[in-house]
């Protein structure tokens, strides 16, 4: 997982942490999400601009990107979390389990971090020892609600992310946010999907010749590709009893002035119910959305 830099501390200067950016378009928004861009021109170069800032604007910019990269988010709902400390986690930190393991507890943005080291394979085999041998993970949540965001390459090192908080006592129940069940998928759409640029079904039906059918939007000069869910024949496959959702990818609305960068691109994983980001966002945007799907179910 490309968390900047991949280490369960994250010790770097807010500078390295900015320079460690994918590329300048990702400074860019780092620098705009933490609402210190006006004075950048177009063709200025935004490492250069790093120079002419402030410790305190630099620490701003860098809380946009320290956790931030390009993300895969999986969710799940722990009814513990509502009434627990962020205290309490700290003691986490102390074991030495070999599955998922907490390496660190931080609060960021009204929010609180745990940092895991998970085997990279995903289970919790006793020779998953080395640090060589894991990958660190990210599992954020806003304190007072239920909702656990997990930033993982997969469900499996998600899964272990859980389970590394299971030795608290308070969280020894979670479930998996289910993207295809009804209500969630319809106030999720309504609240943040702009448009279903290319979609994926799975054929259920047993004995049928046809396993998946994908579908792509046709693209429009003036505003990417259009909607597929507004083509009739989509309409029709969607509401067939015999197909469900696979993927998708999705172009995204946050309907609020400040999202960066407007209308992302994500892919929807409806298998494994995540979204991943196809470009990098900083921090504000990921958290937007994992608001929208706390209040989504």
């Amino acid at each position: 997982m490309n968390i900047a830099p991949n280490s369960p501390t994250v010790e770097a200067s807010p500078v390295d942490l900015l320079l460690k950016l994918p590329s300048r378009a990702a400074l860019r928004r780092a620098l705009a999400a933490a609402d210190i861009a006006d004075e950048l021109g177009d063709d200025d170069d935004p490492e250069q601009f790093l120079d002419e800032l402030s410790q305190v604007e630099l620490r701003q910019a860098a809380a946009q990107a320290r956790y931030a990269a390009p993300q895969t988010v999986h969710y799940f709902r722990l009814p513990g979390l509502t009434d627990l400390s962020p205290s309490e986690l700290d003691d986490l930190t102390e074991s030495d389990g070999f599955g998922g393991q907490v390496r660190a507890v931080e609060e960021l943005h009204d929010r609180v971090y745990v940092v895991c080291s998970v085997p990279e394979d995903g289970t919790q085999a006793q020779l998953s020892v080395s640090e060589d041998a894991r990958v660190t993970t990210v599992a954020t949540f806003d304190p007072g609600t239920d909702l656990l965001a997990v930033r993982a390459d997969d469900s499996d090192l998600a899964g272990v992310t859980v389970q590394a908080l299971r030795d608290h006592p308070n969280l020894s129940e979670w479930a998996s946010v289910s993207f295809r069940d009804d209500g969630f998928r319809g106030q999720f759409e309504d609240a943040v999907i702009a448009a279903y640029e290319q979609l994926s079904l799975s054929v259920t039906s047993v004995g049928d010749g046809t396993e998946r059918i994908d579908v792509t939007a046709e693209e429009r000069d003036d505003s990417g590709r259009a909607d597929v869910r507004g083509d009739d024949v989509v309409e029709d496959l969607l509401s067939r009893r015999d197909t469900e959702r696979s993927t998708a990818q999705v172009r995204l609305d946050l309907r609020t002035a400040d999202t960066i960068p407007s209308n992302p691109s994500v892919r929807i994983d409806f298998d494994e119910s995540s979204v991943g980001f196809r470009q990098w966002v900083p921090e504000k945007t990921l958290i937007q959305l994992d608001r929208v799907i706390q209040d989504a179910e």
